[in-house]
């Protein structure tokens, strides 16, 4: 693996659906050096809500415990929708690898979203290692990002 983006821990959190995604991608994270705080959900028994867990997520990036945090839901659509309510939050739902390196590069994603239910564990452990190994451009791409925080319904 290359050089760490942060030193921070990586926040994780799943929904039901991802209990087992989650506990392969906390053991990737953990043999590769990087300390992981576990947001939650621990059981694939009883059925939660996957935005509970996205806002465990945003709170973890918004106090600075965390500089990246990864969610899995089913689709992995209710986790990326709420967190990128949130303008600090750049959340990613990725697929494949080939859209990991484009996601930190140019939109400094800082959340990965994964659909548990419709991505192999390991691509999922592939596109993880690409995103934390990724870091973001500078020039047109960071004024882009900087629009992107400043953003506001009156620019409509």
């Amino acid at each position: 693996m290359t050089r760490k983006l942060t030193d921070k821990p990586i926040s994780i959190a799943s929904d039901h659906r991802g209990v087992a995604m989650k506990a392969r991608l906390k053991g990737w994270l953990l043999a590769n050096g990087y300390s992981v705080n576990d947001c939650g959900t621990a059981s694939a028994a009883e059925r939660v809500d996957a935005m509970d867990y996205a806002l465990r997520l945003v709170a973890e990036i918004k106090t600075g415990r965390s500089d990246f945090a990864i969610g899995m839901c089913g689709s992995g659509q209710m986790m990326a929708m709420t967190a990128n309510r949130f303008p600090f939050v750049r959340a990613t739902l990725l697929h494949t690898t080939e859209e990991s390196a484009p996601a930190r590069e140019h939109g400094d994603a800082n959340m990965l979203v994964l659909g548990a239910d419709v991505t192999d564990e390991a691509a999922a452990e592939r596109i993880l290692e690409t995103f934390l190994s990724t870091a973001a451009q500078g020039g047109r791409y960071a004024e882009r990002r900087e629009r992107l925080a400043r953003l506001d319904i009156a620019e409509l």
